[in-house]
């Protein structure tokens, strides 16, 4: 991996933390939403209670809730998932990271890059010799 390979691994480590951050943040905005609609419901639904004695629209409010408070775990699951995703993403920076500043590092590039090399020596060879068998 050359210099410009490391700045290609760069920018696609920096869009896909770009990428999860966003996702994050508007999944976040929805908890908090969801989070005021249950209270604004709830304190409906106390004020509505004394007023109206009616079953029916007691349950239909509660069943609202009860979809509110789903949607509500369901998105802080989807939250919990990208922040897993989000650590294994930094940790791999870190390890890219270590490697790429550790003393070595060259060397074990020239080392990548001859190795690639005689492969692709050892497959030209070949060619060469099944043409004249």
């Amino acid at each position: 991996m050359d210099r410009d390979g490391i700045e290609v691994h760069k920018a696609k480590h920096k869009n896909e933390r770009e990428e999860l951050d966003k996702k994050m943040a508007a999944l976040e905005k929805n908890v908090e939403a969801l989070v005021i609609e249950e209270k604004q419901l709830k304190a409906a639904m106390e004020r509505e209670r004394d007023a109206e004695e009616d079953a029916k629209f007691q349950r239909l409010e509660e069943r609202a809730l009860a979809r509110l408070i789903n949607k509500q775990v369901e998105l802080k699951k989807r939250l919990g998932e990208l922040k897993k995703e989000q650590r294994a993403l930094n940790q791999k920076e870190k390890q890219f990271k270590a490697l790429i500043e550790h003393e070595k590092y060259p060397e074990w590039l020239e080392l990548k890059n001859k190795r690639d090399n005689a492969i692709t020596e050892v497959n030209r060879l070949e060619a060469e010799m099944k043409k004249l068998i």
